[in-house]
């Protein structure tokens, strides 16, 4: 049957459940009942089927690194050598 001039036709997800709206979902954008989505870390209200659980890697805490080596001694100064400083003999 036809829809009727001025009436809009219903989809699937769009019936009378109490206590419960319609929403659409932030990352399909399919329309759902609010009791068949949740909400996912990153604040969207996602359908049950495209929930994601937090990545455990970002649970990880860094730690500090010394960067310091552990015998440190201050820098001797140049000797430069002239030319006949050194001879045959000398290596």
């Amino acid at each position: 049957m036809p829809a009727r001039p001025g009436k809009r036709k219903r989809g699937k997800n769009e019936y009378f459940l109490f206590g419960s709206n319609n929403v659409e979902c932030d990352r399909t954008g399919f329309k759902m009942k609010a009791d068949e989505c949740r909400f996912e870390w990153n604040g969207f209200y996602v359908r049950d089927q495209s929930w994601e659980e937090r990545q455990p890697q970002d649970f990880l805490r860094g730690f500090p690194d010394r960067q310091q080596p552990a015998v440190s001694r201050p820098g001797t100064e140049d000797v430069f050598l002239e030319p006949g400083d050194v001879t045959a003999n000398d290596l």
